[in-house]
């Protein structure tokens, strides 16, 4: 197997990436501040509404903070999470014109997504963090799990999001479908509500979820300093597995179709 054109192509991905950035903020008074603003501004309001006008605890940590403690993960890796899928999935659609006239692998197009919404998770987890430092919540070594179940998280996301992006092309209505049952699936997650509300009469919306066991862990690290649950771990992983298996199947299968059809 040649490794150079591998390389050449993920090194065009991150090209693609850091150009995706500073367009993203071009032409704005802030400018890439926006990357350290935005984080912020979403881990204030959440403190503020959240815990100081609701005063939502929900049995959770003894801190006043309980609920943002529990709420920044969630909301900040569900915003990573649909970003990537959205981006992804429309990704055929919004290349067209540049898969026609350059040749490149789609692929590296579906990675630089990756690792531009990648990169503003991080410094909005890194924020995240820092909020559990300024409220003097335990922050332990366990918090390094963090990078795993991000990048399982990541890939997640991405393989999900290439899956759909191979079939809208074939199945046009899966571009207004997709945003519907992303929401759908926003409310059917303990994100904004703790497992405990839902799981004795819907059990089905938590064990059949699989979003859920990425999301879970987050948020027991960010509340208890640790991971709570190996097998949720375990079980992602496998999602993961699968998924990326599935994806490359699909791609390696569809791919000369779709040239065809943009």
């Amino acid at each position: 197997m040649n490794i150079k054109p591998l390389l050449h192509h993920l090194h065009l991905s991150w090209e693609f990436a850091k150009r995706d950035l500073k367009e993203r903020y071009a032409g704005t008074s802030f400018g890439q501040l926006w990357l350290i603003i935005s984080p912020v501004v979403t881990i204030f309001i959440y403190t503020v509404i959240f815990s100081d006008f609701m005063k939502m605890k929900l049995g959770l940590v003894q801190s006043k903070y309980a609920y943002s403690i529990y709420l920044i993960p969630g909301l900040l890796s569900w915003n990573f999470f649909i970003s990537v899928v959205s981006r992804l999935s429309n990704t055929v659609f919004d290349k067209a014109n540049i898969i026609k006239k350059i040749n490149i692998p789609l692929y590296v197009y579906y990675i630089s997504i990756l690792l531009t919404e990648f990169i503003i998770y991080s410094i909005a987890m890194i924020f995240g963090i820092l909020f559990l430092l300024l409220i003097h919540h335990p922050v332990t070594v366990q918090f390094l799990w963090l990078v795993p179940l991000a990048v399982c998280l990541a890939l997640f996301a991405f393989s999900l999001g290439v899956i759909f992006s191979l079939f809208n092309p074939f199945f046009k209505d899966l571009k207004e479908i997709i945003p519907i049952v992303l929401q759908l699936w926003f409310w059917m997650t303990p994100i904004v509500y703790v497992k405990e509300m839902i799981y004795k009469n819907y059990p089905f919306l938590v064990d059949y979820n699989p979003l859920y066991y990425f999301i879970d862990p987050l948020q027991n690290l960010f509340l208890y300093g640790k991971v709570t649950n190996y097998k949720e771990i375990a079980i992602a992983f496998l999602i993961v597995l699968f998924l990326l298996i599935f994806a490359a199947i699909l791609y390696k299968k569809l791919i000369s179709e779709i040239k065809d059809i943009i």
